[in-house]
C-alpha cells in the first residue's frame, strides 16, 4: 500500500530539517546523505524519493529553513509593526540564535555557499533579497529608509551573526551582538 501524501510531506520535512541542522552545523562537504538519513531515522532508498541530489537537498533546506524562520511569521494584531521590527531584531541578535536551534541560513551559511554550484548561490542570493524586503516592508512602514539603508542593516547583522558564531569568548560575542542592536536600531530610526 502506497503512502498517503500527508505521510510523504511529513517525510519530506523531516529530512529537510535534517539537513538544514547537519548543513548549518558542518557545511555541505561534511555532510552525507546517509547521515542526513541517519539523523532523520529514515533509509536512504527514502531519500530519492523526494530529492533528486545532495545538491538539491541543499537547495530546499536552504529555501525550507528562510520560509520557516521567525522573520516570515505574521505580526500579531496587537503588536505595532515598530514593536515587531525590534523583536524580530532583538531575536536575530541574540545569543540563543547565534548558538540556537533554528539557525539563518543566510549568516550559517554565508561562507558554504561560495564554492556551490551558480544555482544554489541563485537560492542563497534569493533568499537574501526575500530578507531583505521583508525588512523593507516593516522599516518603510516607520521610517524613510531606503534600498541601501537595507542592505547595509542586513549585510551587518548577517554578518554579525556569522562572526559570532565563530567567537568563544562569550563576552566579545555580547558586545558584537549588543553594538549591532545599537546601530540597527540608528539606521531603522531608533526603533
Amino acid at each position: 500500500m502506497p503512502f498517503s501524501k500527508a505521510h510523504k510531506e511529513k517525510t519530506r520535512v523531516r529530512i529537510l530539517i535534517g539537513a538544514k541542522t547537519l548543513f548549518s552545523n558542518k557545511g555541505f562537504d561534511a555532510v552525507t546523505v546517509n547521515e542526513v538519513m541517519e539523523h532523520c531515522s529514515l533509509t536512504r532508498g527514502a531519500f530519492y524519493a523526494h530529492f533528486k541530489s545532495k545538491s538539491d537537498l541543499y537547495k530546499e533546506a536552504l529555501t525550507f529553513s528562510a520560509a520557516s524562520s521567525q522573520l516570515t511569521q505574521n505580526k500579531p494584531q496587537n503588536t505595532s509593526t515598530k514593536e515587531w521590527l525590534s523583536y524580530l531584531l532583538d531575536g536575530y541578535l541574540s545569543i540563543e540564535h547565534v548558538r540556537g536551534e533554528k539557525p539563518c541560513p543566510l549568516a550559517f551559511l554565508a561562507t558554504d555557499i561560495v564554492s556551490r554550484d551558480s544555482s544554489t548561490k541563485e537560492t542563497y542570493a534569493n533568499t537574501y533579497q526575500n530578507f531583505n524586503a521583508i525588512i523593507m516592508d516593516y522599516a518603510g512602514l516607520n521610517s524613510p529608509n531606503n534600498k541601501a539603508d537595507i542592505l547595509s542593516l542586513t549585510s551587518m547583522i548577517i554578518g554579525a551573526v556569522a562572526i559570532s558564531r565563530t567567537i568563544d569568548d562569550q563576552k566579545v560575542v555580547n558586545e558584537i551582538l549588543t553594538s549591532c542592536r545599537q546601530q540597527a536600531r540608528k539606521i531603522l530610526g531608533g526603533i
